[in-house]
């Protein structure tokens, strides 16, 4: 975990670390105050409740994952079909990684069955905007139907994201590349 002097990001970057590892239900108040080193006066100046740290990790997650996605996927080819297909190869060396313990979002989605929590919302939100790219890049690639292309491409990555987390392997992301080569030729 990095280093942070500022109070709020250290317990920002603590809470984020311990849900993804632990899960979100898993971890209290008490245990965050004692992993960030700050005293439970200085979270809850920060954060009024469990519910509003949970909604800004949420956030904090989104706006680093999105990120990373997109500067990683348009970093791995030089054509728009090129990017499309490196999706995988990006979300392949994710799944890989040591620490890999599923999607965030989808996770966050299981763990809060309450459709209207914010955290639900943010999830929804991080899937539209993996579509509007995937979309964006189809209709550079050539794609006819963009709408139904990055729909589809939705299913392939949920796939492929819950294989990786079931299995513990990142495989599914070979086999939906294949997939979706196969998608991106037939939508020309």
């Amino acid at each position: 975990m990095k280093q942070n002097s500022n109070p709020r990001q250290k317990i920002l970057l603590t809470a984020s670390e311990l849900f993804y590892q632990k899960g979100i239900q898993n971890v209290g108040i008490n245990e965050i105050i004692a992993t960030s080193g700050v005293a439970k006066k200085t979270l809850y100046r920060y954060f009024a409740s469990k519910e509003e740290l949970i909604e800004e990790v949420m956030r904090h997650r989104a706006r680093e994952w999105l990120e990373w996605f997109e500067l990683a996927v348009n970093d791995s080819g030089n054509t728009p079909k090129e990017r499309l297909l490196a999706t995988f190869d990006v979300l392949r060396n994710w799944y890989a990684s040591p620490n890999f313990r599923g999607c965030p979002f989808i996770n966050a989605v299981l763990e809060i069955a309450d459709a209207s929590h914010p955290a639900h919302e943010v999830s929804v939100g991080v899937r539209e905007s993996i579509r509007l790219h995937v979309k964006q890049l189809a209709e550079q690639a050539g794609v006819k139907d963009s709408e139904s292309f990055s729909q589809q491409y939705l299913l392939l990555i949920g796939g492929a994201s819950l294989m990786a987390t079931i299995e513990g392997v990142s495989g599914g992301a070979n086999h939906a590349q294949k997939v979706l080569s196969t998608l991106i030729d037939s939508s020309m």
